[in-house]
Parts: structure tokens; C-alpha cells; sequence
């Protein structure tokens, strides 16, 4: 797939390992089908918020996973499956594989994105490319991990080394200051909640019914013991 566009042109990468085998810190909460249907759930959400987003050209959805693969292939127009090699493993290995795709591409930028991020939305976006930074972070809600990456290409972006996991934030401003790059920071709410823990789920619980829109429907059918 080629990228023809005069403004930014810039690649979602979505790295999303498994559905059937994903957000197991969670299984105090859910069983394993249940967690399969939160990541889904999850996932079409940042898939449609990457859609959605008129700055972004192409959502790219990374896995090693045959399904995850044939779901993204059914995700539409601006929707592109990739699978991840086993020699660039891992998650860092998988937004690797992403940007080595969006440069051949053509791409001037890519923006990682987490695929548990339940409020994330298409504004969020905007607001963290809307920053003029070679490199702009979406911290975690603790200050500690990075949900979100804006990397330019063209500004050192094809040496930048990815340090997603624990502590990863700063690794990622070291990374930055590593090539000379400045870095910004975008703190919204929409980047910075994951679901990863059962802590996490009570305060997603809490966070919709405070500030999220009535309208919008819970990430899966409402029980007792989960709502």
C-alpha cells in the first residue's frame, strides 16, 4: 500500500499479540472468553478513533496472531493488516515492523497506539499531533508508561529505539534527548487510561459514570460483579 498525500502523512500502528490470550493480569475480574471480548472491544475503539482521525492515512494493525490478522482484514477501508516476523518480536518489535512498513509506505510519521485505550477518540489524536515536536509522548495516567508515540521520520524518527514496558517514558525522552530531539508530552485522558489490571477496571467503572457520556455503552454486558 502507498501513501500519496501533500500534508503529514502519518501510519496508526496498533500492536495488538492476541485476543484469546491477551490481558491475563485481568483474569481476577474476567474469565477468558470475557477478557477476549474487552480487547476486542477496546481495539475496534482505537481502530475507529485511528479511522476517524483525519490526520492519520492508515491504521496498521501488528500481530503474530492469524485472527487478530483476519479481524483488522475486516475492519475496512484505512485498515491494514501486518503480520509481525518472528525475528522482531515482542512489542517493541511489533511497532519495529510498523514503521519499517510505513517507510516503505511513504509515511512522514508514525503514531504508536495502545489497543486498550477505552476513552481514547479521534480529538486525542489531533491534540497529539497537533504538537510540532519530532517525537511527542502520550504518558500512562502514572506518569510512567507511554500509550501513545508520534514519531516523524524525517527528523532522526528511522533510529529511534523503542522502549515500550515498564518505565518506558523516560526511556523514551532519553531516547529523544539520545539524538538530539525535542520531545513533548500530551496528557489527556484518553491517552493515558489503559485497562491492564483489575484496579484499572474498578476505575473505569467510576471514570464513565463521572465523565464519559451516558449514551456510551459499557465495554461489555453489565453483570453483577462487573457494574
Amino acid at each position: 500500500m502507498s501513501i500519496h498525500a501533500s500534508r503529514e502523512q502519518i501510519v496508526a500502528i496498533v500492536p495488538i499479540r492476541s485476543f484469546r490470550n491477551g490481558k491475563t493480569r485481568l483474569t481476577p475480574v474476567f474469565d477468558r472468553e470475557a477478557r477476549e471480548a474487552l480487547l476486542r472491544a477496546t481495539a475496534e475503539g482505537v481502530v475507529a478513533a485511528g479511522r476517524n482521525a483525519e490526520c492519520v492515512e492508515t491504521v496498521l494493525v501488528v500481530s503474530p496472531d492469524a485472527e487478530v490478522l483476519a479481524w483488522a482484514t475486516r475492519m475496512g477501508p484505512g485498515v491494514a493488516p501486518l503480520a509481525q516476523s518472528g525475528s522482531m518480536p515482542g512489542l517493541n518489535g511489533a511497532i519495529a515492523a510498523g514503521r519499517e512498513w510505513a517507510l516503505a509506505a511513504g509515511a512522514t510519521a508514525i503514531l504508536s497506539l495502545f489497543a486498550d485505550l477505552p476513552f481514547l477518540t479521534e480529538d486525542d489524536i489531533h491534540t497529539l499531533v497537533a504538537r510540532p515536536e519530532p517525537v511527542v509522548l502520550g504518558p500512562d495516567r502514572h506518569g510512567e508508561g507511554t500509550n501513545a508515540l508520534l514519531l516523524r521520520l524525517p527528523d532522526s524518527g528511522a533510529a529511534f529505539q523503542f522502549a515500550f514496558g515498564e518505565g518506558s517514558l523516560n526511556r523514551h525522552i532519553d531516547e529523544a534527548r539520545r539524538l538530539g530531539l525535542d520531545a513533548g508530552i500530551v496528557r489527556a485522558p484518553g491517552l493515558a487510561f489503559d485497562l491492564d489490571t483489575p484496579g484499572d477496571w474498578a476505575d473505569y467503572l467510576t471514570a464513565r459514570r463521572e465523565w464519559v457520556i451516558e449514551a456510551e455503552p459499557c465495554l461489555l454486558p453489565c453483570r453483577a460483579g462487573i457494574a
